[in-house]
């Protein structure tokens, strides 16, 4: 089986906890690290070469375009799953870079289809 490494960028607390069980759930998901904000996932996307980086919604919009922007200007940069609160986050973001969008509120059916053709080898 292939594992998908994956850094999650979440501000700290129960939504960076669910989001990380949640992904748990999805195999060949690998979490291996976690950045509370733009800058340390850069770092932490710089260190660990992730294949993907999930970003919630709990980042402030700008934050999250201005980091698709960085992650994507990168040479073979990792795929990009942005959860986003509305349909005008949605469009800003899948124009900054995002390989997908999904609402926060959708399905784990949903999370789990989004993730398989994120990361079909």
């Amino acid at each position: 089986m292939h594992v998908v490494t994956t850094i999650v960028v979440s501000r700290p607390g129960v939504m960076q906890q669910a989001l990380r069980t949640s992904l748990a759930a999805c195999p060949p998901i690998v979490v291996i690290a976690s950045a509370g904000d733009g800058l340390t996932a850069l770092r932490q996307i710089a260190a660990h070469h992730p294949a993907l980086v999930v970003i919630d919604a709990n980042l402030l919009p700008d934050e999250s375009e201005a980091l698709l922007a960085a992650i994507k200007a990168a040479p073979m940069p990792p795929r990009c799953l942005v959860f986003v609160q509305s349909s005008l986050h949605e469009t800003l973001l899948l124009a900054a870079g995002a390989d997908a969008v999904m609402r926060r509120d959708e399905s784990a059916q949903e999370l789990q289809a989004t993730l398989a053709r994120l990361t079909q080898p």
